[in-house]
């Protein structure tokens, strides 16, 4: 909406990171007009593309040090995602014994309540609660302090996962 309000002499700057997480789109009508995709995701596409039959590059800033994620994160995160170009300048120390990424796969279906617009997985959901407790009972207090629930984030790819089956009721 705000783009509405644009001008010739308007600079808009968008902000965001459209390799990150996002929303998925299961509407076929959404995907057949071509908005199944972020504005930022298909706005770099179309800069890419003009930029590329004008022999330029595209005017877009891309932001290549980390300074937020471990060292280990921000390497996986540079070889998967962004072309080995991502540095990392992170003074986290590592944690003797905890991985700072685990990947694990579940087999399950997606649901969705009558109420809500969101979906969620209950193999997902259990599997989570699990790796959730493992979590907090090998907490290393001495390099994170004491535990409390509001310093575990969770990511998750529905509101409903989260939200809905109330994870942190340990």
């Amino acid at each position: 909406m705000p783009l509405c309000l644009a001008s010739e002499s308007t600079s808009v700057i968008l902000a965001g990171d459209h390799l990150q997480m996002v929303e998925r789109v299961y509407s076929e009508e959404a995907r057949a007009l071509g908005i199944d995709k972020s504005l930022t995701e298909r706005l770099d596409h179309l800069y890419s593309c003009q930029c590329q039959k004008l022999d330029r590059s595209p005017p877009v800033i891309r932001l290549l040090v980390n300074y937020r994620n471990n060292n280990e994160i921000t390497e996986f995160l540079s070889s998967t995602l962004y072309n080995n170009q991502l540095i990392s300048s992170s003074s986290q120390e590592p944690v003797p014994d905890l991985p700072p990424m685990n990947f694990y796969s579940v087999f399950g279906s997606e649901v969705q309540d009558k109420s809500s617009t969101s979906f969620y997985n209950m193999s997902e959901v259990e599997e989570l609660v699990r790796r959730v407790k493992e979590l907090c009972s090998c907490w290393p207090t001495r390099q994170w302090g004491i535990r409390d629930s509001r310093d575990i984030l969770v990511t998750a790819a529905y509101s409903d996962q989260v939200n809905s089956h109330n994870i942190f009721s340990l």
